[in-house]
């Protein structure tokens, strides 16, 4: 486990929902790899990375991104040029290709690319964890909100931008924020 410095000097363990090499969703211990003393991976998945190396030493983002929107078209049915857009998008920000870890709203799954994007804690300070439209002065702008009736109003959106059957796009949604502590 690497620690990483936050703004402020908050120091934090590196971990992520997702595989920081393809974007692959975290569903159970099986999925994360293996650091080189065979002990898990916080932050790469068993596809990517095992024994402290990863599996695929020539691979690129644009070639990680190709695989990627394969699976993607393949299983959620949207246009593979639509699936490409989607995965370069996901995949470029991740540690293996940008070099660091981009946190991700543990409740809407938006990356937090600048303190901009975060949330704020009950002392106004900025919350790693949630993004500024799930979460201010430490409470959720949505409390009652369930991850159903998150899908539910994000699946139109992801439906309409990539393409896909509403139904797609709720299976999509369901699977990646399953992931995030919030619904957990």
């Amino acid at each position: 486990m690497a620690v990483t410095s936050r703004p402020g000097g908050i120091k934090i363990t590196e971990f992520s929902s997702i595989c920081q090499s393809c974007a692959m969703p975290f569903m159970k211990d099986e999925d994360y790899g293996t650091e080189s003393d065979g002990s898990r991976s916080n932050i790469y998945c068993t596809y990517c990375y095992q024994n402290g190396k990863f599996t695929d030493d020539n691979c690129n983002v644009e070639k990680m991104a190709e695989i990627g929107a394969g699976m993607m078209s393949q299983m959620f049915g949207m246009p593979l040029d639509k699936a490409r857009m989607f995965m370069q998008n996901q995949i470029s920000p991740l540690k293996r290709w940008s070099g660091r870890i981009v946190p991700s709203c543990q409740s809407c799954g938006m990356p937090l690319f600048s303190p901009e994007d975060a949330g704020t804690e009950e002392d106004e300070t900025p919350s790693y964890r949630y993004c500024v439209y799930c979460y201010q002065h430490g409470a959720f702008t949505e409390p009652d909100l369930t991850q159903d009736a998150m899908i539910e109003k994000s699946a139109p959106f992801i439906a309409s931008q990539l393409e896909m059957s509403l139904d797609k796009a709720k299976e999509m949604s369901k699977v990646f924020t399953s992931t995030l502590s919030r619904w957990k």
